[in-house]
């Protein structure tokens, strides 16, 4: 599973290096330091003079608060930056969580670290911002986080995908993946070269919705063969290929392409640096979206403080600030409420009403059939 994690993972977390030398020289609290837990003793929860240390493996980003949830609690952040949710359940699964006392990989992530057992259920009475998150990650929590009787994870952090297109060469398109196959738009358009999101755009414009709605995305023999069909029928249309963020956002500066499958952080990180004419659409036939969730090792010593921790990041003050660091909404909408009208269009303000089309990340059931598919795609 972890070929089209941990590029996702990559180019979700793929952010401006000026963006956060910004954000530190405007007063966000720097990640001095955060260390690595080379040398760490195994002992989590440990800590001494009394006050606890809670050992965090999670995104970079997640260490500029580490000063503001020290002094909120009384406590000590190790922290240990993660680059892929595969990595994370990598080290969980080989006997690192006696390491860890905290772990935020992708969603797709957490049901795989309860089947193994390696996560500790949440308690009821400690963290209590999660009655304030969206009614939708409320119950993508007690669906892919729960195991019919408690909660294993809690989410953190969202971003969904759809169709991106230059505003000034593109006009009112059609919110739909047809525009990706629309003649009109040949040799303009971008594709990820990553066969779980382009496989999965092309099913979705296929109507096979039904395949996204268990605990993994199903399609059958017949659907797979129709999916590389279908992606095989767009190559002629294609400007290319694109496999990072980063490279997405200097090819549509460029001018190399005017419309294409992207996730909603490129864009925003364009608004954020000035740009005002990239605009995206969650097409009609459903998107994807990926969200964090934060998990307590079963092994930690000291579960309450962890999961306090993990409050933290989804209150309304540093989940705020996690938020524009990332250009990722906050699950908790009180959020809102500390940014400023620009900040809440970019990476505030969502409507619940537009959380209902969401497709969330999940793993795939036969993955070596798409994988076939998708190279006998790429060499048609």
């Amino acid at each position: 599973m972890a070929q089209f994690d941990e590029a996702d993972d990559n180019e979700k977390h793929s952010y401006s290096g000026e963006r956060r030398r910004f954000l530190k020289a405007a007063g966000a609290v720097g990640a001095a330091g955060v260390t690595g837990l080379s040398g760490c003793t195994g002992m989590v929860g440990g800590g001494g003079g009394g006050t606890p240390t809670i050992s965090i493996y999670t995104w970079e980003e997640y260490a500029d608060f580490k000063d503001e949830i020290e002094s909120a609690l009384d406590v000590e952040l190790d922290i240990t930056k993660g680059t892929s949710s595969a990595k994370m359940f990598s080290a969980f699964n080989s006997g690192k969580d006696s390491q860890y006392d905290v772990v935020i990989p992708n969603n797709n992530y957490i049901p795989k670290l309860m089947d193994a057992g390696l996560i500790a259920p949440m308690p009821d009475d400690v963290v209590n911002n999660f009655d304030a998150m969206y009614g939708k990650f409320k119950e993508f929590a007690n669906t892919q986080f729960s195991d019919g009787s408690d909660i294993y994870g809690v989410p953190i952090r969202f971003g969904w995908y759809g169709v991106s297109y230059d505003s000034r060469e593109v006009s009112d398109p059609e919110k739909s993946y047809s525009e990706l196959w629309n003649e009109e738009n040949e040799g303009n358009i971008i594709m990820y070269d990553n066969h779980f999101k382009s496989m999965s755009a092309a099913a979705l414009y296929l109507g096979y919705t039904d395949a996204f709605e268990g605990s993994k995305v199903s399609l059958s023999e017949d659907q797979i063969e129709k999916v590389k069909q279908k992606l095989i029928e767009q190559k002629p249309l294609l400007q290319g290929y694109i496999a990072a963020d980063p490279t997405y956002i200097k090819s549509f500066r460029q001018g190399n392409h005017t419309i294409g499958l992207s996730g909603r952080n490129e864009i925003v990180e364009m608004w954020d640096n000035g740009d005002d004419w990239p605009d995206l659409y969650v097409p009609k036939e459903g998107s994807l979206a990926w969200f964090e969730g934060a998990a307590v090792s079963k092994k930690s010593e000291n579960k309450e403080m962890a999961w306090k921790v993990i409050n933290q990041y989804i209150s309304k003050d540093i989940g705020s600030q996690l938020a524009k660091v990332g250009y990722s909404p906050s699950c908790n909408p009180n959020t809102q409420e500390n940014l400023s009208e620009s900040e809440n269009e970019m990476f505030g303000s969502v409507e619940p009403s537009r959380l209902d089309g969401f497709i969330p990340f999940k793993a795939v059931e036969n993955e070596e059939a798409w994988i076939k598919a998708w190279e006998e795609v790429k060499s048609a």
